[in-house]
């Protein structure tokens, strides 16, 4: 029945693709390279455009010509570059449709022997496709966490503790597998929680990028998943103030948001620029079809301040920013004895109901990040860009249970991180179509318990010193760019924790490893292009699967830490082939991760404390295998007509044991038509309709039920005697499909300032259904219809 549902509604999308329109992002530009010596054609040169904030790049066909549609902003900066010419770079005013221009390139009167490849930064691995979000999509994703706004990439997924926790899943991976650089620091919070989601909030960045491959080179260990960069817009360099408006609303939760941008110059002080940015959010209990999920509220109160002073050749900028969470976490997940947790797992609906409320009562997470950036940088003639960048971090986690005698204003898990980076580069000169790049890193962390919980910690304090250094080399012709990284990092853990005879031990441990990454990026014939790299990548255990002692709350789950681990080490291979047309937008992606001493929790038991009765896991290490396809389709009809289909396909096993991973994504397709309205008063109007289908996880873990496993530990069984593989308390949910509905405008009713009207229904048919990475799946259903309305002010 599903797949008939799947199949004439994606059909039923198809059919209504003969109606007319108009694109949101409406600049199309269509143009030809040629030389001003004999005006024949040049072809493969490398072409950049810059709308916005937004920018694109390609390399022409041999004819000369190129094609980029969908440009929102009809100002536009060309920068073109091809070796034995000089660098071309103008900007142009367009009107919406069609534009067409003819670029010249002058002969470069140098030998080519001395030409250099100009503007080229080795910031990202080029051999790995990059995603991203923009600023459009951004503003209609507003409301939304990091974790929920990232599942608009093909390929990321989200890991929910209930309605209110979202982290990304990369290919499968998260948490500590994944690199997030907020603001070009590198994020350091107590992200080792399955539920412990990122502290960072949408309303600071202006794009998120994401790079899938193992990025380990440029940006230090851990990366085995991936890498994202939050990326605020770049600081104003002179007057006048401008800024933005953020109003949200959503029916679900009565969540309602708002965020407010400030920014500008000083007169008389050229190159100086500054920003001011706030946001507050608060949501109730969230609602199902039929139920509320009683203590699913949120509150979150954030702000932040840059600074910067920009010359031609030399800059600094100064970066604050502070957030701060309330976040419940579902009443029904902490059960008072075994029975009660059996009956849980076993019931359709939660065995706590109560009517909605913005309250945020125990169990709940109160969450506070600050962080301090300082940059500079200095280019040196004939060298390079030379930056130097010092970031501190304070990470404050409150956990707060149920507790019994008026204790449940005592926080049952109380930690507090401070991080210090430093991080140094050399971003050198191109020549004779080289590009290289070198840099270091060093990171000092204390985490440490505060006393007042009154309960032996969930992991104990420790100090962390890591250092690494990374070398990039890039080689660069019309046809092909390749490119080959080495890094080496070291990392020193001092840990200090009292065992159960209350004596201090001070347990050392020492990990280092050397990664490397190759690959390369070739412009093909007919507009097609071809990116591929093998990429090495390592990640050390966390101290919390090292010493991990008890009941995690957030989790719902006791946690059990194993001293023996080892590190991970990944290699990935990931390839991608990507086309772009008038029409056509295409990338096909595979890639296959092969991770040696892969660190898993392993459901192993359940037990009654007196705090309730929980599952208990304990962290082992096998040898696993994670392989999918990433696909992203696009295509324009006309011009009225655009339909954007992504599928994802993914497969994981253990390969020690030969059988299926714990908490992998599903196979998901999901699509979206949408009509652009023509445009008169009101500015690309659209309507769109789409839908999400996701696969039952047909490669889940066997099942053992709690009641097999109290008998188990009755008759003192081993559960694991005939068959070691990983189980899970209960078999995954059916797959599922929603539909949804969205549309909206823009309104310029003066010069320089604009309205944005975005209204949005998810799960239009209010569908009920459970999601396998949802970790409070065992008790509850997902959320049931949400209407959303986002309007934006940009003056």
């Amino acid at each position: 029945m599903l797949k008939k549902r799947f199949i004439l509604s994606y059909f039923f999308l198809l059919f209504c693709a003969s109606l007319n329109a108009q694109t949101p992002c409406s600049y199309n530009l269509l143009g030809k390279v040629i030389s001003t010596e004999d005006s024949q054609p040049i072809p493969r040169a490398t072409i950049e455009v810059i709308s916005g904030e937004d920018r694109k790049s390609l390399i022409n066909e041999p004819d000369g010509t190129f094609v980029i549609n969908n440009l929102c902003d009809s100002q536009i900066s060309i920068i073109v570059r091809y070796v034995g010419f000089k660098r071309f770079e103008k900007k142009y005013s367009l009107t919406r449709g069609n534009n067409e221009l003819t670029i010249k390139l002058e002969v470069d009167v140098k030998d080519l022997e001395e030409v250099t490849v100009e503007g080229e930064k080795v910031e990202e691995v080029v051999s790995l496709q990059q995603s991203s979000i923009d600023k459009l999509k951004l503003n209609q994703s507003a409301g939304s966490s990091l974790g929920e706004t990232l599942t608009n990439i093909s390929g990321v997924n989200m890991l929910q503790t209930g309605p209110t926790i979202a982290k990304p899943i990369i290919h499968g991976l998260h948490s500590n597998r994944i690199l997030i650089l907020n603001n070009g620091i590198r994020q350091e919070g107590q992200k080792w929680g399955q539920e412990h989601a990122p502290e960072i909030d949408p309303f600071v960045a202006n794009n998120l990028k994401l790079i899938k491959g193992a990025a380990a080179v440029k940006y230090g260990s851990d990366a085995i998943g991936g890498v994202i960069l939050v990326n605020p817009s770049e600081l104003p360099d002179s007057p006048p103030v401008a800024g933005k408006v953020n109003v949200v609303g959503a029916s679900n939760s009565g969540l309602y948001a708002s965020s407010l941008l400030l920014e500008g110059g000083i007169d008389g002080l050229d190159g100086f620029g500054w920003r001011l940015q706030g946001t507050y959010k608060r949501a109730g209990d969230s609602r199902t079809p039929d139920y509320r999920l009683t203590n699913t509220g949120t509150q979150e109160k954030n702000f932040s301040l840059g600074l910067g002073y920009h010359k031609e050749n030399a800059g600094l900028e100064i970066f604050y920013s502070s957030f701060n969470s309330d976040l419940g976490v579902l009443r029904s997940a902490h059960t008072g004895n075994l029975t009660d947790l059996a009956i849980a797992i076993d019931s359709d609906r939660p065995l706590f109901i109560r009517d909605f409320s913005y309250d945020i009562n125990n169990p709940f997470q109160a969450v506070s990040h600050q962080l301090l950036k300082t940059n500079g940088h200095i280019d040196l003639e004939n060298l390079g860009a030379f930056s130097v960048q010092y970031g501190l971090q304070r990470n404050e986690r409150r956990e707060f249970d149920p507790r019994r005698a008026g204790r449940s204003g005592i926080p049952a898990l109380s930690l507090d991180l401070i991080t210090h980076t430093l991080d140094v580069d050399l971003d050198m000169v191109a020549k004779n179509n080289w590009k290289w790049d070198v840099g270091a890193s060093f990171m000092y962390q204390d985490n440490s318990n505060d006393s007042e919980t009154g309960i032996r910690p969930l992991i104990p304090n420790f100090q962390n010193w890591t250092a690494g250094a990374h070398l990039i080399s890039r080689y660069i012709q019309p046809a092909f760019e390749l490119e080959l990284g080495v890094r080496y990092d070291f990392k020193h853990y001092l840990v200090k924790r009292f065992d159960r005879s209350n004596n201090l031990l001070k347990p050392e441990f020492d990990f280092n490893n050397l990664t490397g990454s190759v690959g390369g990026i070739f412009f093909l014939a007919n507009e097609w292009t071809l990116r591929s790299n093998v990429g090495t990548a390592w990640r050390a255990p966390h101290v919390n699967e090292l010493y991990s002692e008890g009941l995690h709350q957030g989790a719902a789950a006791i946690e059990e830490g194993n001293d023996q681990l080892k590190s991970e080490k990944a290699i990935k291979w990931i390839t991608s082939l990507e086309k772009q047309t008038q029409k056509l937008s295409l990338n096909v992606s595979a890639y296959y991760n092969i991770i040696n001493d892969y660190i898993y929790l392993r459901p192993e038991s359940v037990e009654l404390t007196i705090r309730g009765a929980f599952p208990v896991f304990r962290y082992r290490q096998t040898n696993a295998l994670i392989y999918g396809l990433d696909t992203d389709f696009e295509y324009h009809f006309s011009d009225s007509f655009d339909l954007n289909t992504r599928i994802s396909l993914i497969r994981a096993k253990d390969r020690r044991l030969d059988s299926p991973l714990i908490n992998m994504p599903a196979n998901q397709l999901e699509s979206t038509l949408r009509y652009h309205f023509k445009e008169g008063r009101l500015a690309s109007p659209f309507f769109s309709a789409g839908f999400k289908v996701v696969d039952r996880q047909r490669n889940a873990p066997r099942v053992v039920s709690i009641q097999e496993v109290l008998d188990a530990n009755r008759t003192d069984a081993d559960l694991f005697a005939s068959d070691p593989s990983i189980f899970d308390f209960v078999a995954p949910p059916s797959g599922y499909i929603n539909f949804n509905i969205s549309g909206g405008f823009d309104w310029s009713f003066k010069e320089d300032q604009t309205i944005n009207v975005y209204l949005s229904v998810d799960n239009l048919f209010n569908n009920s259904y459970r999601d396998y990475l949802n970790r409070f799946r065992y008790y509850a259903d997902e959320l049931g219809r949400n209407i959303s309305l986002k309007l934006s002010y940009t003056f």
